[in-house]
């Protein structure tokens, strides 16, 4: 019998999780060219996490397209197409264990 493989994003490291808890991260709504609106999550650190992996199982947890960017205003961001603010709070709550009241919804 074959074994199965496990899917879904591998366990975080201790280092990585401290880094996590203590980032303040600001998910809100931008409306784009003719009313298109893109949720931006912006406040990770990309040093202490890999964001394009993130981006990639963000994007799978909300069925939707999306990339990662670097934002002037405000730095690394991960873009979203589509309106997924409680989604987003969700994963970043249960997968990456930032606690609530680091995440801002503007």
């Amino acid at each position: 019998m074959a074994k199965r493989k496990i899917s879904g994003p591998a366990p975080l490291d201790f280092e990585t999780q401290l880094a996590l808890m203590s980032q303040r991260v600001k998910i809100l709504l931008e409306t784009r060219k003719r009313r298109h609106v893109v949720t931006i999550v912006a406040g990770l650190d990309d040093r202490a996490v890999d964001l394009k992996q993130i981006a990639k199982d963000l994007k799978r947890y909300c069925a939707t397209g999306g990339t990662y960017k670097h934002d002037k205003k405000f730095g690394p961001i991960i873009l979203l197409q589509g309106d997924h603010v409680e989604k987003v709070k969700e994963y970043l709550i249960k997968k990456l264990g930032i606690p609530p009241e680091n995440i801002e919804v503007l």
